[in-house]
């Protein structure tokens, strides 16, 4: 008897934080945990930003500029976009941006058919300063 008011209970909390907007807080601060690490997937690294497309597309041209990548395509898009280069002597570089929720773009790269985790993960590094994230 004890465990189904337990349970009652319980359900009736969590619909009055739903019906309060507090599990939208508790949501939106797990996915801000999200953001910051980087996941290798399949030869690809893939990392959200807490910053919007422009910039964030911006910073990508500027880290392939410092990693001596040459552009040989790119597309801005308000929710996608793409770059593509070539890290001499013949390597093909692919990098992709996907705008989210609340200003946050997922950038992913790729160095070569099998994917470079190295040169991803310094990629990665480059945008962050570039947009001043420690």
């Amino acid at each position: 008897m004890l465990k189904k008011w337990q349970f009652a209970l319980g359900g009736l909390a969590l619909c009055l934080m739903l019906l309060s907007g507090c599990a939208v807080m508790l949501l939106s601060a797990g996915a801000a945990a999200g953001v910051g690490a980087y996941k290798y997937v399949e030869g690809t690294a893939e990392r959200d930003y807490p910053r919007p497309m422009q910039p964030t597309y911006q910073a990508c041209l500027a880290a392939a500029n410092t990693m001596g990548l040459r552009v040989a395509q790119q597309h801005y898009g308000q929710t996608e976009s793409r770059i593509e280069a070539v890290q001499p002597p013949d390597t093909n570089v692919k990098i992709q941006l996907v705008e989210r929720p609340n200003n946050i773009t997922t950038v992913k790269v790729r160095f070569g058919i099998m994917g470079n985790k190295d040169q991803s993960a310094y990629f990665h590094r480059l945008v962050m300063k570039n947009l001043g994230i420690e």
